[in-house]
């Protein structure tokens, strides 16, 4: 008898595993179109090295909000970092912009999230975005700091959240 209440626990045990596995990582981020961060070797970003990023939009009609991602350490010495952003659009035409985030606050304290010696930052940049044409289209990201290798930057990246229809 206990035998089998036994292996009736553990199969019930089992199954609450499955159950809340699939509950946390089907869930977590309904919003999400695109995100994606590249690492920078030994947290070091040269001025003439960009990062690309290849984007498929399919939908012309639903809007998005734009973020930056950045990954910095507690070494930075700066506390915002410029950006010029490039986007190629499909079947040709770019345009850039220049975009300047603040990693820290006034009173030097580091914002985002984190412990210890790194922190994450998703940088609102844009709302009600709309693409004009279906395709690829391509974000490149370049630091434009004055400094020919920036130091204290180990990713950055992009995020695109498809705007929820409020009813």
């Amino acid at each position: 008898m206990m035998k089998r209440f036994l292996a009736k626990f553990r199969q019930l045990q089992s199954s609450i595993g499955i159950f809340l596995f699939i509950v946390l990582f089907s869930s977590c981020d309904r919003t999400k179109f695109y995100d994606e961060s590249l690492s920078l070797e030994n947290d070091k970003w040269p001025k003439d090295q960009a990062i690309s990023f290849k984007i498929n939009v399919v939908d012309t009609v639903g809007t998005y909000r734009f973020f930056i991602n950045v990954r910095n350490n507690t070494s930075y010495r700066n506390k915002n970092i410029y950006f010029f952003l490039t986007t190629e659009f499909p079947g040709g035409g770019m345009s850039r912009d220049t975009i300047n985030c603040m990693l820290a606050a006034k009173n030097g304290e580091w914002l985002g999230k984190g412990t210890g010696r790194y922190r994450d930052n998703r940088i609102p940049i844009r709302s009600n975005i709309r693409f004009p044409r279906a395709g690829i289209y391509t974000l490149s990201l370049n630091q434009a700091m004055r400094e020919d290798v920036l130091e204290g930057i180990s990713e950055a990246g992009v995020r695109l959240e498809k705007e929820l229809k409020k009813e």
